[in-house]
């Protein structure tokens, strides 16, 4: 049975303009997830990267699609809003992609639109594997590659691109009073450096919205047993993929982290499925190529919607 403490409607009451939105706490698969639902149309669940990071940094960027899209977001188990009073034990890979099956039941959708983005792809190949037939298409946005090895390569090109500045910078912070304690504001400093080399313009990595709470160093602790899953310390999903039958759109960008190898063996790999690739453009797409990003998705889903 699945429980919900009560939602809060937040959007302004005297915007018309406003989209709705309802948040709050819901008991899914033994934990309490932190949902959130933004506009009133089509649903779309859309899956966050990480580990560890949490569904606001789509936001505001993704609103664009809830004039059309009732956007459904959760914070993965640990992270974000979600409880973290979660066992280790918990915090595998089955309870994740059980987890978004729950979140799906638990919005009374018998199937649905799937989005993943980076870690959040990958998790959404898995789901399609397992539960293809509750999905009415699936878009992958710069996924983790899908296996390990070509995973691997990514962070290694992610280490490449990391200028000198911003290693030094890295580095300092980490020495820092704050940094150590994982407080909100080192953490957020820390992850926007980061994530710089992840952008073609690494300017825009200031328009990426980064939400740490103060007990963040709990939870990337808790966050860091998805690393000792077998299943995801050396993965290859390829040969899997070929049992995906919904539509597919996979976008990559050409400056992406990932290797293209990476997208186009999804591809090869998933009959009838769509590749697009963001020009001029990194990791993050909904900020830094919005031009290219959102007619791509409304295309697609509009396509799939008519299928």
């Amino acid at each position: 049975m699945l429980l919900s403490l009560p939602a809060t409607l937040v959007a302004p009451a005297q915007d018309d303009k406003a989209p709705l939105v309802v948040e709050g706490l819901r008991l899914i698969n033994g934990t309490h997830l932190f949902c959130k639902s933004i506009g009133t149309g089509i649903p779309l669940m859309i899956l966050h990267g990480g580990p560890g990071l949490d569904h606001s940094y789509f936001l505001p960027q993704m609103e664009k699609l809830a004039d059309t899209y009732e956007l459904i977001f959760f914070d993965q188990r640990g992270s974000g809003k979600s409880s973290p009073r979660v066992d280790s034990t918990a915090m595998t890979l089955d309870a994740l992609v059980e987890d978004i099956d729950r979140v799906r039941d638990a919005y009374n959708l018998n199937t649905m639109n799937l989005m993943g983005h980076s870690w959040g792809g990958l998790l959404a190949m898995f789901y399609a594997i397992k539960h293809g037939d509750r999905l009415n298409s699936l878009i992958l946005v710069n996924s983790t590659p899908p296996t390990s090895e070509l995973r691997s390569a990514s962070f290694k090109i992610i280490g490449e691109r990391t200028s000198r500045e911003d290693s030094i910078a890295q580095a300092s912070l980490a020495q820092t009073p704050g940094f150590k304690r994982r407080d909100p504001a080192a953490m957020q400093n820390f992850f926007r450096l980061l994530f710089r080399g992840s952008f073609r313009d690494p300017k825009k990595a200031d328009e990426l919205t980064l939400t740490f709470g103060p007990d963040y160093g709990a939870r990337s602790k808790l966050v860091q047993y998805f690393a000792k899953d077998p299943q995801l310390q050396a993965y290859d999903v390829l040969s899997r993929l070929e049992t995906i039958t919904c539509p597919v759109l996979i976008i990559g960008s050409d400056y992406d982290p990932a290797p293209p190898e990476a997208n186009e063996r999804i591809h090869s790999h998933i009959a009838g499925s769509r590749y697009v690739v963001m020009k001029n453009c990194g990791h993050f797409p909904f900020i830094e190529a919005p031009a290219q990003f959102f007619p791509a998705v409304r295309d697609f889903l509009e396509r799939a919607r008519q299928r």
